[in-house]
């Protein structure tokens, strides 16, 4: 990489000219890279950054990074939100990139970008899928619009065994009671122990975009009287993609993303991870929902507009059935004769749980208008939602502020600026009843410094069910705090990311009774030589906590990791971690431990890849517990925690036997050597060895 200094000493001519040779000398020694590049293995790319989410943030990530693949950025042309949807990339690498093309023009081949300050070999060979440069023929523009008109089928299904206790079949003559009997009976799974997903997509162009989703936990029934349509989930769209008035319609399922995320925000919200300076939201609005998350979409239709130059326009109209949990209420009136809450796990494995399935109608309509100049960039986004019968907060103190979802209105103005390489951004929220929102955020730095300080100021009454804003907590409420990060590059090939977050509440919070103030520290440094790899990451966490029989106190827990990776040309790589947990309450002192070694093979002959993983864990408790990412299917997800003490071990394949077809085959074992028993209630495995199997095709034509 050239030093900035060096290159500002030429004239803007020399550069031009100079970067012609340049780029064609090092695009010699990518050449074998690029013509090898098969489509990526996304979970990898994303576990060797670092990002890991919940399971419907997950799939977006994996969804977007196909997408992108498939139709992959104009470098030239591409603004910082649609860079940000290549989620490794830091916002300060994202401002890099977008400063060096405002002052030199356009890259002639990515393989510039290594000239970016900040940008590096691994950060270019995780770009080179998802990006390109320069302008097309017709012919190869007609060649691209054929290859883009592709369907997609994919089918997967999932079991485990030893069965689980809701599988068992009992008689009357096992128990002393009926009553006793009647209870197992209700709590039975009515479907077999095997999980089914059938996802099918369509895309003309950009023009057009067609897709179901069909899908069944294990231990739902098929055809019931809960699932008259035979899957549990169903889920379909229709996206249309213009170029003038209606830039976007969609009719269906889809996602909304506003703002800073105050109001609504569905998907994958970046918050804190080892990306230090990477907590600013790119909103896309709307976009077609393709999870199998039950609760957290919209239903109905959604347009983007674009009005004038510069002024755009999203309308929606949401209504659908939701889960919930009925009781009869404690009172004799014909109002209040049921008692709401929400159901969100998305089981409906017995009649327990199927009596819960779409007890709620839930209806929201919203607005946004957006104006973007070069220099600003301002929203003004508008929300109404209701949930018939309306919901009831909850008993327990920390409950007292709980959505009742009737009738709420939410206003919000977001902004984005900049200024001499000094960015801003935030969101400012209302809600119905006078609460306020609001989170704001300033960046800035060059190449080997970058940093960034946000402050959030969420009131306790202020609540909205589609928000997903920077915080502590996923609600966006009860809470204020400060964020300071920044990510340093000293030497070359190592960088260190830091961040230190303070945060207070106002009102009680589950698990702290008495309101007070906590901290949060993540240092992390990535060190690289040769083919080898090194990570060491500290984490601690400070926060208030209840003790039976006693106030609040300061609950710690602390984390320790280091791993090495040795990449053996492109087909062989060893990935081996240690990870230690801490955990102090009061008198209580837990630790700990994991260690695993990952090996993974990729054969290009056969188009075959193999990940196999062996790992040790022993935790004093749940709280201190391990979580660690494992590979998967395409579009799966999993990170376990793992608590006791144990083996874990698994094999993830990966085949492609043809062109339009790859099969995956995910096999796991888990063993528990002093345990009896696996789990809990209906979960409770009778055995202490736990097998789990996916298998996975997926056709595109």
């Amino acid at each position: 990489m050239r030093n900035p200094a060096f290159q500002q000493a030429f004239s803007y001519e020399n550069v031009m000219n100079f970067k012609k040779v340049y780029v064609l000398l090092l695009s010699f020694s990518f050449v074998l890279q690029v013509i090898a590049q098969s489509v990526p293995d996304i979970g990898e790319l994303l576990e060797s950054n670092d990002i890991e989410s919940s399971a419907e943030g997950y799939d977006e990530m994996v969804n977007t990074l196909l997408e992108l693949y498939a139709s992959p950025l104009n470098i030239n042309t591409a603004d910082f939100d649609s860079l940000k949807r290549i989620f490794f990339l830091s916002d300060g690498q994202i401002d890099q990139i977008l400063g060096y093309r405002k002052k030199y023009g356009g890259f002639f081949h990515v393989n510039e970008l290594l000239w970016v300050p900040g940008v590096g070999k691994r950060d270019l060979n995780n770009l080179l899928p998802f990006i390109t440069t320069g302008q097309r023929t017709a012919q190869e523009k007609l060649g691209i619009l054929k290859k883009r008109t592709r369907h997609e089928l994919l089918v997967k299904v999932k079991t485990s065994f030893p069965i689980q206790e809701g599988y068992k079949v009992y008689s009357l003559h096992d128990f002393e009671k009926k009553k006793d009997y009647e209870r197992k009976v209700v709590s039975r799974f009515q479907g077999p122990p095997l999980g089914t997903l059938m996802k099918y997509k369509m895309n003309y162009a950009h023009f057009l975009q067609a897709g179901f989703t069909l899908e069944n936990d294990a231990g739902e029934g098929y055809f019931t009287r809960s699932q008259r349509m035979g899957f549990d989930f169903l889920s379909a769209h229709v996206c249309l993609t213009g170029q003038h008035l209606f830039r976007r319609v969609i009719l269906g399922d889809y996602r909304i993303q506003w703002g800073q995320g105050l109001v609504a925000w569905g998907g994958f919200a970046s918050g804190k991870s080892d990306m230090a300076v990477g907590n600013e939201k790119s909103a896309r609005g709307f976009s077609p929902y393709t999870s199998t998350d039950e609760n957290r979409f919209m239903r109905g239709v959604a347009m983007s507009l674009d009005v004038l130059p510069g002024f755009s326009a999203d309308l929606f109209f949401s209504r659908k059935k939701t889960d919930g949990n009925l009781t009869v209420a404690d009172t004799l009136s014909e109002e209040d004769w049921l008692a709401v809450s929400l159901y969100e796990s998305g089981y409906h494995r017995n009649q327990k749980e199927c009596d819960k399935k779409h007890t709620l109608k839930e209806m929201a309509a919203g607005v946004s208008i957006g104006w973007n100049t070069a220099y600003f960039k301002v929203g003004l986004n508008g929300l109404y939602y209701d949930f018939s019968p309306n919901l009831i907060p909850g008993e327990r103190i920390y409950q007292r502020y709980n959505d009742t979802g009737k009738g709420r209105y939410l206003w919000s103005l977001d902004y984005k600026t900049s200024w001499r390489g000094i960015y801003l951004f935030g969101e400012t929220a209302f809600s119905d009843c006078g609460a306020l929102a609001t989170v704001n955020g300033l960046r800035g730095g060059g190449a080997y410094l970058s940093g960034c300080v946000l402050y959030r100021r969420y009131d306790k009454r202020y609540i909205s069910h589609y928000a997903s804003g920077f915080g502590e907590y996923s609600n966006t409420s009860n809470e204020e705090g400060v964020y300071c990060g920044i990510d340093v590059v000293p030497v070359k090939n190592l960088k260190v990311n830091v961040y230190y977050d303070w945060f207070r509440h106002f009102a009680p919070r589950y698990l702290a009774v008495i309101t007070g103030s906590g901290w949060e520290l993540l240092a992390q440094a990535d060190y690289r030589h040769g083919n080898f790899g090194h990570q060491w990451r500290y984490k601690r966490e400070c926060r208030p906590e209840d003790v039976k029989g006693q106030e609040s106190v300061l609950r710690t827990k602390n984390e320790y990791r280091y791993q090495m990776s040795l990449k053996w040309y492109k087909t062989l790589e060893f990935r081996t971690r240690f990870s230690m947990m801490q955990y102090h309450k009061a008198q209580q002192r837990d630790l700990g431990y994991m260690v695993y070694q990952d090996v993974i093979c990729v054969f290009p002959a056969t188009d075959l890849k193999m990940q196999y993983r062996v790992g040790w864990f022993n935790t004093d408790s749940y709280q201190s517990r391990i979580y660690a990412y494992e590979n998967n299917v395409l579009y799966g997800y999993s990170f376990p925690a793992f608590m006791g003490e144990g083996w874990r071990t698994y094999l993830n394949l990966s085949w492609k036997p043809v062109a339009c077809l790859t099969c995956y085959l995910k096999a796991g074992f888990t063993i528990y050597p002093k345990q009896g028993t696996i789990s809990s209630g209906v979960s409770e495995v009778d055995n202490n060895k736990l097998y789990d199997l996916t298998f996975q095709l997926r056709l595109k034509i």
